[in-house]
């Protein structure tokens, strides 16, 4: 690594480099408060800008404040992030908004271990929240930054090992500056973002090309180290898509495992048996039972799930005993709702 001073080369050229080509128009970057600068941080979380941002506009505008999110239901909450993956980062949303709401009057807190203390925070979020909205100098390491950061300076290596680990974040505080610090986080991430990407990376158009060790090196494709990836899972269900004209059956799923507490079409291990499952859980007798869908696969981060929709049609609602966390649903009212992609793709299907 050069021993020159890291923010000469490497922050003042990323900051004079985002006034031309960094990103300015962002929705959070509007009326930045660390509420919504918050929000955005958690939908980004492994996923991408262009998938977050109609996501935030609709959560903004239905909980403009931290009380409004405090507020609701877990289940409006779930609603909003329906098809965004990744639930748990909605219930520890609404879990923090709640903590706010009770312990700091429903003011975002301004202290870092506060806001490191929030559940679903963890320390490069709550840098980022701090930083952005110009409060006090944070280092940050999310996936972007932690990429610009080891090819520029070369760290080799596994960056989830420890001592890595260490190396890289107190690089990212030492690049951090005391001054513009807001706009140094805001452009390293956008560098990363679109620039320094993981395969289609520009280095004719990065600001600190000249002194970036890895492409010296010729091992930009090599930095940061990819992880051997796991094997996934592989599952299979049968899907119950039980309707009655515009009425669809759903069932709330439990709050563990795959899809917890969203709506899901009932799912079925492939050995048991439709039609009993159907009379001993709905009390319907009378149904037509087909499949003229194809099979589907649906992959979550960490498993395979082979879909068989079945589609079962009945002539009426009114009959059957419906346990607790089940629901016949119009198709147009699957939006106000929490579902996965799963369920839309396969209403969007029929």
């Amino acid at each position: 690594m050069t021993k020159q001073n890291p923010q000469e080369i490497f922050t003042k050229p990323i900051l004079q480099w985002w006034s031309e080509h960094g990103r300015k128009d962002l929705p959070w970057q509007k009326n930045k408060t660390p509420y919504r600068t918050w929000v955005s941080e958690i939908m980004l979380q492994q996923t991408q800008v262009k998938t977050v941002i109609p996501y935030f506009t609709k959560f903004i505008s239905s909980f403009p404040e931290i009380n409004d999110l405090a507020n609701a239901k877990q289940s409006e909450v779930m609603s909003h992030w329906s098809g965004l993956g990744y639930y748990s980062r909605a219930r520890n949303l609404h879990k923090a908004a709640v903590i706010i709401k009770d312990d700091y009057g429903g003011i975002f807190p301004r202290n870092y271990d506060e806001i490191n203390a929030l559940p679903g925070i963890g320390p490069s979020t709550a840098g980022a929240i701090l930083s952005l909205n110009n409060i006090e100098p944070r280092a940050i390491m999310d996936g972007n930054v932690k990429r610009v950061l080891s090819r520029h300076f070369f760290i080799e290596g596994d960056l989830t090992k420890a001592d890595s680990l260490r190396r890289i974040w107190k690089l990212s505080e030492s690049c951090t500056p005391d001054n513009e610090y807001d706009v140094y986080t805001q452009a390293i991430m956008d560098l990363g973002a679109t620039v320094c990407l993981p395969k289609k990376y520009q280095c004719d158009q990065c600001p600190v090309v000249k002194s970036c060790v890895a492409r010296k090196e010729g091992k930009v494709d090599l930095i940061p180290q990819k992880k051997a990836k796991k094997q996934k899972r592989k599952i299979e269900y049968n899907f119950l898509v039980i309707r009655s004209e515009d009425r669809f059956l759903l069932e709330q799923r439990d709050a563990k495992g795959i899809w917890p507490g969203l709506w899901s079409f009932p799912a079925l291990e492939t050995d048991e048996k439709v039609e009993s499952w159907i009379k001993s859980n709905t009390g319907i007798n009378k149904f037509n039972c087909q499949s003229d869908l194809d099979s589907f696969t649906h992959s979550l981060s960490h498993i395979d799930i082979q879909i068989n929709p079945v589609i079962i049609d009945i002539s009426d609602t009114k009959v059957q005993r419906l346990k607790k966390n089940m629901a016949f649903i119009k198709a147009q009212k699957m939006n106000s709702i929490a579902t996965s992609k799963a369920v839309k793709k396969i209403i969007d299907r029929l």
